[in-house]
């Protein structure tokens, strides 16, 4: 078990940070009752409340997902799951974005990382709770090309990195666009109920993106 401050986290670090999801959601309540300012009490709709997270933030926000019930939609992006999420599910509707295990590789080749081990344990404990463990509704997007980094804004940063291989073969800003647009979707469908089209199957305007929904 790691250790903190001289604490020891004996469940491990991911639910450590997942508590800091839920005490900014009390905070939050607290506020909208009583904000000290006037400002926000009474309107803050917290009814419709969704998380979403990359790498670290996605096991954070799988196990947020898992420990709070006031997370209304759970959005993760190319992580594994926390090993209490994969035995007992998520509640929520969640939605999953990675790439094919292939794209995985290609990076271990072109810039390190990403064992074999590091390949089955991302890929198997994704699909493990899509595919065992979600008794509501779940999306699993693959989005070939992409490499780790560009699920974040890092592609933005220099124009050396696809020159050292930090960036998949998928052109950056349509890596952006596919997530933003998958990721809106589901929150609007999940969190404000509005129709969300790229959510019923495979969508002509994205044909490369592998799209499984349940």
């Amino acid at each position: 078990a790691p250790m903190l401050n001289g604490q020891i986290l004996e469940d491990g670090i991911i639910p450590y940070f997942a508590q800091d999801v839920s005490f900014s959601l009390d905070q939050l309540t607290a506020l909208d009752k009583t904000d000290p300012n006037g400002i926000l009490t009474g309107r803050l709709d917290l009814q419709h409340v969704g998380i979403l997270g990359i790498s670290l933030g996605a096991m954070v926000a799988g196990e947020a997902c898992h420990m709070d019930s006031r997370l209304k939609a759970c959005l993760m992006m190319d992580a594994a799951m926390p090993a209490d999420v994969v035995r007992a599910g998520l509640r929520q509707p969640s939605m999953w974005i990675t790439r094919p295990a292939s794209f995985m590789r290609l990076e271990r080749q072109r810039s390190g990382g990403w064992s074999e081990a590091d390949i089955a344990q991302t890929l198997n404990t994704m699909r493990a709770v899509f595919n065992d463990s979600l008794p509501g509704d779940g999306y699993y997007v693959q989005i070939p090309g992409m490499f780790h980094i560009n699920f974040t804004d890092a592609p933005y940063w220099s124009p050396l990195e696809p020159m050292l291989g930090l960036i998949g073969p998928i052109n950056a800003q349509r890596g952006f666009d596919t997530i933003n647009a998958y990721s809106l979707a589901f929150f609007d469908r999940h969190l404000d109920g509005r129709p969300a089209a790229l959510l019923n199957g495979p969508a002509r305007q994205y044909p490369e993106v592998l799209f499984e929904t349940r």
